[in-house]
């Protein structure tokens, strides 16, 4: 038996309900979401010209992105560059099977230029790293907090001044009238490079250290989590169906796009965003809008916790949790509204406590117990890699053993190049390395999230908790006392880490690539070499994005600010206001959220221990994570809601098989909400008046 074959403690299925082995799949998925019956792909390699001819491409697109992500996004505040998956990933996939189809049809040297199934698929995963970059939670709350210190000091901040002093003077540029450019702009002035160039260098080295760090870890759990326990990636059954030119099969042998119900999925799709659209240019005609709020509905104790009920209509959520295997979608709104019930039963029994029942903090804690779920679960695999890494093992290495030694001196090579960076910056490492340690529990589960339940969301963890775990742990003062007031502003500096998800995002697509190049007989190292170049390509292309945009409107304007400063500069600001408070007051461990992570731990565990006894438990400890991540309201609860009841209906009627049958229905809403409300929407918006757009602004992925 192979190392950690078997169940685990957060695994969705039984060993009986593991699917075949990828060659004898069908293209149908099974309950879980796993892609069945394509027919085998011929295991031939990609060229070299045709892997270059990909890569090229795949920075072509990232190209015009951040084109559009400049003089939209960063201009007006409509967004282009969200989703999970990106947008523009999603407009590349859709567009190039219907491309290549028409290419066929034209003479050489139009025919050459068709893609392979391959081909597309690299695409597809370079976009997906790349776009992230030039997002709204990665570049876009990097930079402010380099120059916070150097501007917000002289506008009213004068608690920040005697910070000043302790910040890195290699971090970013340090002239003054540099950043009031960048938050005040200077209309065609053009960006300072000489000032830029070398700070951003240094920074690149952290990003790429970073970037080996999440996908090494992701290669070190691939084996286990694609081969042995056959996790089913629900998210990647769209891009593996729609490239498949085996398809038909799985649809009654019909197309994908000549299905009825794949155009009705679409019809319903575009339905709904026309009567919000319809809505947005004339106010009078009744539309559902993007969500319900229960705010004022519940006025008297002790129900006002359901008063922050939001109930978010997301058909590509919607169609991706068709997929998402039944115990996730309903721990996701069963723990939700446990969680509810417990603030209510709270109040009502007289416990008057800010913030409980501290929905974060135990989401923050489950991480942690899911991470030693995930960690024993592969002790065997893990154990296995490390002996072969340091030459215990006899008999000849695999090609996976050589990626998997490859995947371990990346992690340790990076983690050294992080922590160096982190010595270099003053961060004392007795803090930086727990930081980075739970970071990196994080980064884990995150990656398992998106493996085992495929949700299109992008916040699924406890923003902002990996910094405040430490902070609450030591107390501001312990943490001082540790390290001084040059480590307090470098942790704070960090702080972008923990309140966004560079990293999480980059083991997740990675995992997401690994899964795609095992299905489709990409050489795992090439596809990793074409990410590699995606995150360097997609960075620049986002730092030029933001700088450029920043220099020329001001940051305080940016996507359609007010002036008051675009939001995650605000988000950088409030991070460092807080250090220079934190540091004046004698705040004590607040033993509340420590008791309520502890708890969140804890249930995480006994759910996974739950799971091993009974294989059939609805209760899933990945399921209490999506409730709680969002804390008091979330986006999740309502779509996991509604695909779960979907599809239980469904499988209540008509078995497997009518819920085959329906795939292209589900399908139908993603395609139709990405192409309507992610693409046809946000363009035609800018011919309209900015209350137009504003009266309707979708984001995709929560």
């Amino acid at each position: 038996m192979p190392p950690g074959t078997g169940q685990t403690a957060v695994q969705t299925k039984s060993k009986r309900d593991a699917p075949p082995p990828a060659a004898a799949r069908s293209a149908v998925p099974d309950e879980g979401g796993q892609p069945r019956g394509v027919a085998p792909t011929p295991i031939v390699s990609l060229t070299l010209r045709q892997w270059g001819w990909a890569v090229g491409l795949g920075v072509f697109c990232l190209w015009l992105g951040a084109l559009a992500i400049r003089h939209v996004e960063l201009v007006t505040g409509r967004y282009v560059s969200s989703g999970v998956p990106p947008i523009a990933a999603m407009v590349a996939l859709l567009a190039a099977v219907p491309l290549g189809h028409l290419l066929r049809r034209m003479p050489p040297p139009f025919s050459r230029l068709v893609l392979e199934r391959r081909q597309i698929l690299i695409i597809f995963s370079m976009l997906c790293i790349g776009t992230v970059l030039n997002g709204a939670y990665l570049v876009r709350a990097f930079l402010p907090h380099l120059g916070i210190l150097h501007y917000w000091p002289g506008h009213g901040n004068s608690a920040l001044v005697r910070w000043v002093e302790y910040f890195p003077l290699w971090y970013a540029p340090t002239d003054a009238e540099a950043w009031r450019q960048y938050f005040e702009g200077n209309r065609g002035a053009g960006i300072p490079w000489h000032l830029w160039t070398m700070p951003l260098l240094r920074w690149t080295v952290f990003f790429v250290a970073l970037f080996v760090v999440a996908t090494s870890l992701s290669a070190l759990f691939r084996r286990q989590w694609v081969q042995y326990e056959r996790l089913s990636f629900p998210l990647l059954y769209l891009p593996l169906t729609y490239t498949s030119e085996g398809s038909a099969a799985t649809f009654g042998g019909k197309p994908l796009f000549r299905h009825p119900l794949l155009w009705m999925g679409i019809g319903l799709a575009t339905a709904f965003n026309a009567i919000n659209i319809a809505r947005a240019l004339n106010p009078s005609i009744p539309a559902p809008g993007f969500y319900f709020s229960f705010s004022g509905i519940f006025p008297d104790r002790p129900w006002t916790p359901f008063n922050t009920l939001m109930l978010f209509y997301m058909p590509e959520a919607v169609g991706f949790g068709y997929f998402v295997p039944l115990e996730i979608s309903f721990s996701a709104w069963f723990f939700y509204l446990l969680l509810k019930f417990t603030a209510v039963g709270g109040i009502a029994g007289g416990l008057e406590m800010p913030g409980f029942p501290f929905i974060q903090d135990q989401c923050a804690g489950a991480y942690l117990g899911v991470t030693s779920l995930i960690l024993y679960g592969a002790r065997r695999h893990l154990a296995a890699v490390a002996r072969r890494a340091f030459g215990f093992a006899r008999g000849k290495d695999s090609p996976d053993d050589q990626d998997e030694r490859l995947a371990l001196f990346g992690l340790l090579g990076g983690l050294v190049v992080v922590f160096s960076w982190c010595w270099m910056a003053g961060f004392h490492l007795a803090i930086a390395v727990p930081f980075f340690t739970v970071l990196l529990c994080f980064v884990l589960v995150y990656a398992r999230l998106r493996a085992e339940t495929g949700v299109p969301f992008g916040f699924i963890y406890p923003f902002g908790l990996p910094k405040d775990l430490i902070v609450n742990a030591l107390t501001p003062r312990g943490v001082l006392d540790v390290g001084g007031p040059r480590s307090w502003v470098a942790f704070s500096s960090f702080a972008w880490l923990s309140r966004h998800h560079y990293t999480q995002e980059m083991a997740a697509y990675s995992i997401d690539g690994f899964k795609l190049a095992d299905e489709t007989h990409i050489q795992r190292r090439r596809l990793w070499v074409a990410m590699l170049v995606a995150l360097v390509a997609g960075l620049w292309l986002a730092f030029w994005a933001h700088l450029d945009a920043f220099y020329d409107l001001g940051s305080n304007l940016a996507g359609g600010g007010s002036g008051q400063g675009e939001y995650r500069a605000q988000v950088a600001l409030q991070e460092f206001q807080r250090m220079a408070n934190l540091a004046t007051t004698n705040v004590p461990r607040n033993d509340a959220k420590l008791t309520a992570q502890i708890v969140g731990c804890g249930v995480a565990l006994c759910l996974g221990l739950l799971r091993t006894v009974w294989v059939k438990s609805p209760f899933h400890p990945l399921g209490y994570i999506l409730a709680s991540a969002y804390g008091d309201h979330t986006t999740i609860f309502f779509p996991m809601l509604m695909a779960w009841g979907l599809k239980c209906l469904v499988l209540k009627a008509g078995g497997l098989r009518l819920y085959r049958a329906l795939i292209p229905l589900f399908l139908g809403l993603v395609i139709g909400h990405y192409a309507v409300g992610g693409v046809l929407w946000p363009l035609f918006s800018l011919l309209l008046a900015p209350e137009a757009s504003k009266s309707y602004h979708i984001y995709f992925g929560g």
